[in-house]
Formats: C-alpha cells, structure tokens, sequence
C-alpha cells in the first residue's frame, strides 16, 4: 500500500512540473502581434530604393486591417495595337524585347501616353479622345511634364539626353552629363520640379540635368528621392524583404531637411516589385507594389503628416510581356492612372484609394 502511495505522488509530481515546463513553453515561443495593419495590394515594374534605410521606420502596416477597398477601375482609352491614327504601337522582334508603349504622364486631365514604336507621344483628353500628338524617336524610353507644358523626353541609350518639347513646339535638348548621372543604362526615369529637369539613378537619387528652359550649365544639384507634388516631401521607397513582403518607405520634409517619417507596409507575399510611387496635388503619397504568383498592384495611399495608410486598392496587372518604363501615374485629385496591356491593344484605365 505505501509502495503504490509513493508510485502516485510521484506521477502527481511528475505531471505537476510537466505542465509548468508547458506554460514556460507557451510564454517564451508565443510571437508577438504586430503593432498595426492595414490592408494594401502591389504593382508592375521598378523599385525604388531608398539612399539610407531608416533606422527605426514606424509600426508596419499590413493588408489584413480593415482599410476602404478602393474605386475599381475605370476605362478611360481604348486603343488597338496597330499604326493607326488611332492606335498605339506594339513590336515584337524575332531577337530583342518586345515592346509597347514605353511610358505615360499626366498634363493635367490630360494622358500623355510615349508610343515610341510609331515614333510619337500620343494626348488623350478626359474622355479618352486623341487630341495631339508629338514626335518622338523609337529609342525614348520615358517621359515627364513640368508644370508650364513644357515636355521631358528620356533617350538614354542612344542620344543620351532629355529633350524637351514646349507647349509651342519649340525643340531643346539637355545632355547627360555622364560624370554626374553616372552610367546611362542605369538611369530609372526623368522628372520635373518646378522648372528643373532631373533623371533618376537607378531607383534612388535624382541628378539635375537642366531647366525647361533649355540650360544645362547649372550648378550640380542632387535631390533624396522623388519630390511630391505639394513640393513639400522627397519619396524614397526600398524592398526591404520581398519574401516577407515588406517594404520601407521613407518621406524627408524638404523645408527642414529632415526625415519626417519611416514606415514599413507589409504587402502580401511573395512581393515582387515597387511599380508605382508618387502623390497628389495635396501630398498624399501612393505606393504600389507587384504581388502574388500571379501578379496584381496593391496600392497603399498614405497620409503625408505620418505615413498612416488611409486607403488601398488592387488592380490588376498586364500579362503581355512586352518591355515598359512606367505603367502609373497620380492626378492632382489622387486619380490613379494607368496602362493595362492585353492580346487586343491597351487600355488606360483610372481607379482609386478610398
């Protein structure tokens, strides 16, 4: 009888410090939850890296919170493939990239769209109608428009400039000064700021090339990032882990020189690439990244004080694999525009963060 006492103490024993090694266990190896979410989808092409990774970036925002789903998209140009008057170019070589129109801006409500394969910057009003049209060589790859019309036209590879086309016509060209933007192939877009004409080494600085007005001799000038359209932020964004999908984005307050915010945004994974950064007319910043196996845009739009998101929507991305510069751009009102490519032609569509 005392031998099967001591045998059931024993078990007790036994049991009683197997069940506290067990909430030792769950105390230790349980994650924490994560500071915040917030819901957002990804875009199509280039990333945008930021010059210094911020060392404390504010509490990341992840899809899953309950954020507004977005105005879906809207058509707003139809064009066929073809050479048209109405059409917009497509090549695809036997040896080479394919190739579809290269890149569009925005002048406005206008949609400028390069459609350097027919050799021409194409304008399309509001509702959709071509309503202009400028020339353009096969080898420009980006385009830009400053505030007073005047348009900028990116030839890396071949003549190495920016030309620009005043709202008159008039034709001027700024070289590349390879001492400053580096290797040509390596440039990622042109920009206006103000009247100043910058091209972007690969996803990060900005390097003034000139003024709209057609002078190249200006004191070297360097910009962090890509400059809102309040002109009062610099936007930098890197793919900080694409297997998590994570992605940093850094705002530097230009009136103070100092970062105003960090903030980390988790995207759904795999993340594959930053395709669109940019903001309206009142500052507020639009990121969007390429996502999933079978890629669409999530499109995170965030408040400019702090980063906060307020908004998201997906769209869906082109599966044609011909070779682009930019697919995105952000109208004054937040407008999100942008190019979608199928078998038939494109499509220009709008749509929104709500």
């Amino acid at each position: 009888m005392q031998t099967r006492t001591k045998i059931a103490l024993l078990l007790l024993a036994g049991l009683g410090g197997f069940l506290a090694y067990m909430r030792h266990q769950t105390t230790v190896e349980k994650p924490a939850p994560p500071a915040s979410s917030v819901h957002a989808t990804p875009p199509p092409t280039a990333s945008v890296a930021a010059p210094t990774p911020p060392a404390t970036p504010t509490p990341s925002a992840s899809m899953a919170a309950p954020v507004d789903a977005g105005i879906a998209p809207t058509p707003l140009v139809r064009a066929r493939w073809g050479s048209g008057f109405d059409d917009l170019g497509r090549s695809r070589p036997q040896e080479g990239n394919p190739e579809a129109p290269m890149s569009l801006a925005l002048a406005g409500d206008d949609v400028i769209v390069l459609d350097q394969v027919n050799q021409r910057v194409v304008r399309f009003d509001r509702a959709g109608r071509r309503v202009g049209a400028q020339v353009a060589t096969t080898t420009t790859q980006d385009v830009a428009i400053a505030p007073d019309g005047t348009m900028a036209l990116l030839d890396r590879l071949v003549d190495r400039k920016v030309a620009l086309v005043s709202p008159d016509g008039r034709r001027l060209d700024l070289p590349l000064p390879e001492g400053r933007t580096g290797e040509p192939g390596l440039l990622t877009g042109v920009f206006v700021d103000g009247t100043d004409v910058y091209v972007e080494k690969e996803h990060g600085a900005l390097v003034r090339v000139g003024a709209t007005d057609g002078k190249s001799d200006l004191e070297p000038k360097t910009l962090s990032g890509r400059p809102s359209k309040d002109g009062a932020l610099l936007l930098t964004a890197t793919l900080a882990d694409a297997s998590a999908g994570k992605v940093v984005l850094n705002a530097f307050d230009r009136k103070k020189g100092a970062l105003r915010f960090a903030r980390q945004i988790s995207f759904p994974r795999p993340t594959n690439a930053i395709l669109l950064l940019d903001s309206d007319a009142a500052g507020t910043v639009v990121l969007g990244v390429s996502v999933g196996t079978t890629p669409e845009l999530s499109v995170v739009c965030m408040d400019p004080a702090d980063g906060r998101p307020t908004g998201k929507v997906v769209l869906p991305l082109s599966e044609a694999p011909e070779e682009t510069f930019r697919d995105f751009a952000v109208r004054a009102d937040g407008t999100i525009v942008y190019a979608h490519r199928t078998e038939e032609g494109v499509e220009v569509r709008t749509a929104r963060c709500a």
